[in-house]
């Protein structure tokens, strides 16, 4: 091994130049910096210059501090595989792929039906610009190529280009409200509609929709406005959201995280205000919140304060739940963004999603959420629904302390109280005991007047004068 030794250094206000020399004939040694190097000293000059990352890493925190945006460099990640391995399927277009990830499990039809899409807004494009959408994805290709990351490592520039090209035109083609687009070929809209909104792996660009939209339309629309009434409208029929309007980000980095946008609670406790004490723990169970803390459970109705189904809120005892309709698609959405917050700083859904875990996970709790009228499922049974709930957070990892990330903390803590009250505990665990007593009191009480009333009846007719 060479044995390195610092001959002279020197530094400015932006640049530090260390000149090292490398002495290959003697072996590594410590203590050896100073020595006068050999005849077969190398001389390596290493320049440094470290400004410019201290002022881009300060820049990238400015933008950063205060927001709920993506924070990760790559913008479309690959799921976790702890998360792939409690549902693959959750995870897994099943008719239409996007993306790089599952390129190769798309079929002639789709591949068919999303040229045609090219040639549509082509077509749209010529009337505002000759060559129309001609040089446009190859222009973004290097930065769409940034936003994969690792996932495109694989494509030449040009097949990066052609999939861009052939899945934006899909997307909008498919979203958009463009006169005279062409028929779907595909009835289950359903199963399209998850495949391009709810999969974190079946994402692209935003930017990318974007550009291909201004050139069809002459930058005549703004496809953030349509594509947000679209996504609320469809998110109101599956009673995720309410009707109401809510404000606009600046711009998404993709489809799901417009979605991700109306998850998100009404009313979230400031960060300055106090926190609840001690460790946050499990959740109990519906039904033993009802039996040991008398919490009655109700279902909420949306209105301005309450937007979505996050919107958990206890009043006394009584904790009012948003309605949640559960159907086949209910556990990839939530799953999807669950892993999308990961790489986020605040995490409502992830905490909503284990408050529901282990709130509702056995089959009394989901018949108690149920009869309540807070949980609607579709489900073959109440078992199978109540193991959906029990899977939902499998693989997920959270800090619950942490009230940036878990804004149903202190309902936590508020319930924790509750139910080791004494009172509430002694009226909770006993009240089926104390009502049967009450009952048989009741009737003792009754059959007791019942029997004076009979005897004084009788003694009375027997003391009557005879005429």
């Amino acid at each position: 091994m060479e044995a390195w030794t610092v001959e002279a250094s020197r530094e400015d206000s932006s640049t530090k130049i260390i000149t090292i020399q490398v002495d290959s004939s003697q072996p590594f040694q410590h203590g050896q910096v100073g020595e006068s190097p050999s005849t077969t000293a190398k001389h390596y000059t290493r320049v440094w210059n470290l400004d410019s990352d201290l002022e881009a890493g300060k820049e990238l925190l400015a933008k950063q501090t205060g927001t709920n945006t993506i924070v990760s460099l790559q913008n479309a990640p690959k799921v976790r595989g702890e998360l792939r391995g409690a549902d693959e399927d959750s995870y897994t277009p099943h008719r239409v792929p996007i993306g790089p990830y599952h390129r190769n499990c798309s079929s002639s039809l789709i591949a068919k039906e999303k040229l045609r899409y090219v040639g549509f807004m082509q077509s749209l494009s010529e009337r505002y610009k000759g060559d129309g959408l001609s040089g446009l994805v190859e222009d973004l290709e290097p930065r769409a190529r940034e936003w994969y990351g690792d996932g495109v490592a694989d494509m030449t520039p040009e097949e990066l280009a052609r999939m861009l090209l052939h899945d934006g035109c899909y997307l909008l083609g498919w979203l958009g409200n463009y006169p005279d687009a062409p028929q779907a070929s595909c009835n289950d809209h359903n199963t399209v509609f998850r495949d391009i909104l709810y999969l974190i792996e079946n994402q692209m660009p935003f930017f990318l929709l974007d550009k291909i939209h201004a050139r069809a339309t002459g930058g005549s629309s703004s496809l953030l406005q349509y594509m947000a009434a679209y996504i609320q409208s469809l998110l109101h029929a599956q009673l995720y959201i309410s009707p109401g309007k809510q404000s606009l980000m600046e711009q998404p980095c993709h489809l799901l995280h417009l979605v991700h946008e109306y998850f998100r609670p009404a009313n979230l406790l400031p960060s300055t205000d106090p926190q609840p004490p001690g460790r946050t723990g499990r959740w109990r169970r519906a039904t033993a919140y009802r039996l040991h803390a008398k919490v009655k459970f109700m279902p909420r109705d949306f209105a301005d304060e309450v937007t979505s189904v996050l919107d958990v809120h206890l009043e006394g005892g009584t904790l009012w739940i948003p309605r949640l309709q559960v159907c086949r698609d209910t556990w990839t959405l939530l799953r999807n963004l669950m892993a999308l917050e990961e790489q986020m700083p605040k995490r409502p859904v992830t905490a909503y999603c284990i408050f529901m875990s282990q709130v509702a996970c056995t089959v009394e709790d989901v018949r108690l959420l149920v009869d309540a009228k807070i949980v609607e499922h579709f489900e073959g049974s109440d078992e199978i629904a109540a193991q959906g709930f029990a899977d939902l957070c499998k693989g997920v990892v959270m800090d619950v302390d942490d009230i940036q990330r878990n804004y149903l903390k202190p309902i936590w803590h508020d319930l924790e109280k509750r139910n080791k009250s004494r009172a509430d505990n002694f009226w909770g665990g006993h009240s089926h005991q104390v009502a049967i007593a009450l009952a048989f009191l009741v009737v003792v009480v009754l059959l007791a007047c019942v029997v004076t009333q009979t005897f004084y009846v009788i003694i009375g007719s027997r003391q009557q004068p005879k005429h």
